[in-house]
């Protein structure tokens, strides 16, 4: 049979992967933007990186730390950050978690269905991670983390299976990274993982096992731990991390770094995988490769540890899962279907769909008016308050909403610093004293002196605002929906 030289056009199941995912962060864009309060303060601090030509060393926003030591463990995703939202608005930050988000996918869907032979039941494995990992997509600079994850994962893999992937890669790709975001821990841990299973598969299978291969894992695990420490932070943003994470206090304070709530709807995805997994490990005929296997399960304890790591999980296990869906293909239909889309596949020439996906998109959203879309939600965030305090602005000390923290000092900084954001805490002091004084509890007002508090900007609905209002040394100064202002007389 003659091809059809249109075949040569069409996209193959990666392109329309990629297109999948691209579409649906774009879909839930204004959601990812309104989650949380930390991207505005990812603005503020690349701005004044970029405006004094420095990096801070200490904390420059919440008063509260006014002078202590500052870990900017992600300085360059800030700068990176700001000058997106500078040029290209919130709209462009969209266009590139959708971007980050679709390339991460395809990219392991292509090396791991090339290397297994296999499209479809590869398909669905990461789509169902991609499913996983949006629990947790959020307009944040975790996404580059993600996309540097899944390029780690791919060249770590090639690395154990005997490949030679230049140390140079994971040297640079490192520091890089540990300049990005401080999950460039996941990465040294993903190298943890085969360079321990490669050693315990040299202890007991030494006949089986390649010395050099073992060589090239040590080597990329020491020469990668070392590039992490090449930061303006150097070995500190280990240290800021783990002793959040060993903070109960702060864990317990913080809904992302509990354990999943498998009573929700939202993490039955999660579970579900889960619980494939464990039916893919039992009726595999072989088993992983040690190193797949500690990465697996490592990965999995931190998913069910903390639910920020969510994300994390949807990316390693369908990749190491993979191989436990070959047996699929000795079924007829599934075989039939392989053979069916190999053909095809094997006709297409045009590799650009990703491309022109991000270029059609990019020109459609940002040349139009739906970038209006993608905006900081007022009834998330205090954009009407704030618009009210540029013009009216208040002298003293503020006391304010948390999740504000980011939003109001990324307008009002340098006149006015925050009490409180949802990035400076790593001790857990200043969350104790802002609790305190939200819930009224027994020290709240030595909280009020102690600060000089001259105005609060809270929810209107909070107990702390009812009760100022009720308080003659207080007035309010404004109100809507959203945001409550008063100030002491």
């Amino acid at each position: 049979m003659k091809p059809n030289p249109l075949m040569r056009f069409l996209p193959r199941l990666q392109d329309i992967l990629f297109f999948a995912i691209f579409l649906a962060v774009l879909a839930l864009g204004p959601r990812m933007l309104n989650m949380d309060g930390d991207l505005p303060r990812h603005f503020l601090t690349g701005r004044v990186i970029l405006e004094t030509k420095s990096i801070p060393t200490a904390e420059p926003f919440v008063y509260p730390y006014e002078g202590r030591p500052y870990v900017s463990h992600e300085w360059l995703a800030d700068v990176i950050f700001y000058l997106i939202q500078n040029y290209l608005g919130l709209a462009g930050l969209v266009i590139l978690a959708a971007a980050l988000l679709a390339f991460t996918f395809t990219a392991l869907y292509s090396y791991i269905s090339s290397r297994l032979d296999m499209r479809l039941p590869v398909l669905v494995l990461f789509l169902w991670g991609a499913a996983v990992t949006s629990l947790n997509w959020v307009v944040r600079p975790h996404l580059i983390s993600m996309f540097l994850l899944a390029a780690w994962l791919v060249w770590t893999d090639k690395l154990a299976r005997g490949e030679k992937i230049p140390l140079w890669a994971f040297f640079v790709t490192m520091i890089l990274w540990s300049n990005l975001h401080g999950e460039f821990i996941a990465g040294m841990l993903v190298t943890l993982a085969y360079t321990a299973g490669w050693t315990m598969e040299f202890l007991f299978n030494r006949v089986n096992t390649d010395p050099q291969t073992g060589a090239r894992l040590w080597k990329v695990f020491l020469a990668s731990g070392v590039a992490s420490l090449l930061n303006p932070a150097a070995y500190h943003p280990y240290v800021t991390i783990l002793g959040f994470v060993s903070n109960p206090y702060l864990m317990s304070r913080m809904s992302e770094a509990n354990p999943p709530d498998f009573s929700r709807p939202e993490f039955l995805v999660l579970l579900g995988l889960l619980a494939v997994s464990i039916l893919l490990l039992a009726i595999h005929p072989k088993r992983l490769t040690a190193g797949g296997a500690f990465s697996l399960a490592g990965f999995s304890a931190m998913s069910l540890m903390a639910a920020r790591n969510i994300h994390l999980y949807g990316i390693v296990a369908p990749f190491v899962l993979a191989e436990t869906v070959q047996g699929l293909a000795s079924l007829k239909g599934v075989r039939t279907i392989e053979s069916i889309l190999k053909t095809a596949e094997g006709q297409v020439k045009s590799a650009l769909w990703p491309i022109v996906t991000v270029i059609l998109f990019s020109a459609l959203i940002l040349g139009s008016r739906a970038r209006s879309i993608y905006s900081f939600s007022p009834s998330f965030f205090p954009t009407e308050a704030v618009a009210w305090l540029e013009e009216h602005p208040q002298e003293g000390r503020m006391f304010n909403d948390l999740n504000w923290g980011g939003y109001l000092a990324f307008h009002l900084w340098p006149g006015q610093k925050v009490f409180a954001d949802s990035m400076a805490d790593v001790t857990g002091e200043m969350t104790l004293q802002y609790e305190t004084a939200l819930t009224m509890s027994a020290g709240w007002e030595d909280i009020i002196s102690k600060y000089q508090i001259e105005w609060v900007i809270l929810p209107p609905d909070s107990k702390l605002v009812r009760a100022l209002k009720n308080n003659p040394a207080w007035e309010t100064v404004y109100t809507d929906s959203t945001a409550a202002i008063l100030r002491q007389k």
